[in-house]
């Protein structure tokens, strides 16, 4: 027989505070909650489930209320008294109310589920004490400032954040997020499954790429089903004294050859402190708020869709909104070696790239910087080199709440590279020349309703003509596509889009190709 206020023997230990990664606050308890207290149960599930019961949540499948589901979980303490009962009631509006005036994005009910956890209450000898450890813990308005986006955020600079955007990291609040008392990790990305059909011939069935349309030859049409366009992410965020450090890490499934096993492909891979950006993302040369949100892979050719190594560091600088970035960035050079000659190119020096940008509420305006060395060495001859440059401008601005107008001008000299075509090409058997560019992009992204949006680009690149230049060597290249996406749920997507695409040669041959490509997107929470 039990004295009133006691526990079964043995089962004292089951209200003991224990350290835990995810431990908040160790002496943070409910109200009365020791080893004598009303929380006694049978077994650690039980004090788990009744601790549960308590929470401003319903749970019917664990709900002790419920008497037409199986009872795994029941009070036998004495001390479980009408008073008691009243202390509980008051503490679980304190919770409520709590949770309603909190300007966080509230946590779900399952993130506090056993699995959500990550730890098995049924490991022998650990139940318990684990048990225990995530009950007694893990408190609901110090998860949620955790996560707050006062706490690990980076401000979006974006005024309005328009769906079905490929190419933004996931907003850190909400969704996958695991926590501990001092760094936060958010799970991100989507799925998506492209299905595409060519109406006319095109090497590059995965994605839209205009320079692999042929320009002679019969014509064909292909099918094609895939997902390789699918991301995974993880931002991981910690404060080392006030200061914000996040490392960010991302890939999706574009590796390995077309139409083959598709691997996995690392896109991004950063970390970030203050101004301070090391490691392999966007190029500094672009602009990734200008790049148009196509369903399909490849996007607009002259747009600058690089992602390299880089270090970098960013100064705001005069006026609220400009700042200034100076990165050293890794150099790729890409030469056609003239026929009668040999070699490989070499990149003994990475490029210098500086940008200055422009941010408001109406939208934003970059300019952006390039120099760097093209080097070539011919086989058991020292390196030839030469300086290359370009310029990239690029901008976008808000017509209104639910339309985002977005352009981009660049050009220079040895930077196709860039853009997917070549910085030296050959003039002669013997010569080569570095090969200038000029390329433009416009596009539109409108927001027709709530769960209805569209994209609208149209886009050029040109390459001069030297004189001596393979005839089937690339002249310019129009990308065009428009469509229609619908999010029938939340963070669901399905869309429609239609693509052309012309390759000229220099030899004025040409090759066209019509496209159309159907999406089915989820994004993860």
């Amino acid at each position: 027989m039990l004295a009133p206020g006691s526990c079964q023997p043995g089962l004292a230990h089951l209200a003991q505070p224990a350290e835990s990664a995810f431990s908040l606050n160790s002496t943070s308890r409910f109200p009365d909650e020791t080893p004598e207290g009303p929380f006694c149960a049978e077994s650690s599930i039980d004090a788990f489930l009744a601790r549960r019961d308590v929470l401003p949540y319903d749970r019917p499948s664990h709900s002790l209320r419920n008497p037409g589901l199986p009872r795994v979980s029941r009070m036998t303490c004495p001390a479980f008294n009408s008073t008691n009962c009243v202390a509980i009631a008051v503490v679980a509006c304190l919770c409520l109310s709590t949770v309603a005036g909190a300007q966080t994005p509230t946590i779900p009910p399952d993130l506090f589920a056993p699995p959500a956890i990550g730890h098995s209450l049924f490991a022998s000898g650990e139940s318990d004490s684990l048990s225990d450890e995530v009950s007694s813990s893990i408190q609901l308005t110090q998860l949620e400032r955790l996560v707050n986006a006062q706490e690990f955020q980076i401000a979006d600079p974006a005024p309005v954040h328009l769906p079905n955007n490929f190419t933004d990291a996931p907003m850190f609040s909400g969704g996958l997020i695991v926590v501990s008392p001092d760094a936060a990790l958010k799970i991100g990305g989507y799925v998506k499954a492209d299905l595409i059909h060519d109406f006319n011939a095109i090497d590059s069935p995965d994605s839209f790429v205009t320079t692999a349309i042929p320009t002679s030859g019969p014509n064909r049409q292909n099918s094609r089903f895939h997902a390789r366009q699918s991301r995974l992410s993880f931002d991981t965020r910690w404060r080392v004294e006030d200061r914000l450090i996040r490392a960010f890490v991302e890939a999706d499934f574009f590796g390995g050859e077309s139409n083959g096993n598709s691997n996995l492909r690392l896109r991004h891979a950063y970390g970030k402190l203050d101004r301070f950006t090391a490691g392999q993302t966007w190029t500094t040369f672009t602009d990734p708020s200008a790049v148009p949100q196509t369903l399909d892979f490849e996007g607009a050719v002259s747009n600058v869709n690089r992602r390299q190594g880089l270090v970098r560091w960013d100064q705001p600088i005069l006026v609220d909104g400009l700042s200034l970035a100076l990165a050293v960035e890794n150099s790729e050079v890409v030469i056609e070696a003239p026929s009668l000659v040999t070699g490989v190119g070499r990149s003994e020096t990475p490029d210098f790239i500086s940008r200055l940008r422009y941010e408001n509420d109406w939208g934003e305006f970059q300019g952006a910087f390039v120099l760097r060395e093209l080097g070539f060495q011919p086989t058991g001859d020292p390196v030839l080199k030469t300086r290359a440059w370009g310029f990239n401008f690029t901008g976008s601005f808000y017509a209104s709440e639910q339309t985002k107008g977005y352009y981009q001008i660049t050009f220079g000299e040895g930077i196709g590279s860039y853009r997917g075509s070549p910085d030296i090409v050959a003039t002669g058997p013997d010569t080569a020349m570095v090969l200038p560019m000029f390329g433009w992009m416009v596009g539109v992204h409108h927001e027709w309703t709530d769960s209805l949006t569209s994209n609208v680009t149209f886009s050029q690149l040109v390459l001069d003509d030297l004189p001596g230049q393979d005839p089937n060597n690339l002249r310019n290249t129009t990308y065009f596509a428009a469509n229609l996406i619908a999010n029938p749920y939340e963070r669901v997507f399905v869309g429609v889009e239609y693509l052309y695409g012309v390759r000229e040669d220099v030899s004025g041959a040409q090759g066209v190709a019509h496209r159309l490509q159907m999406s089915f997107g989820f994004f993860l929470p």
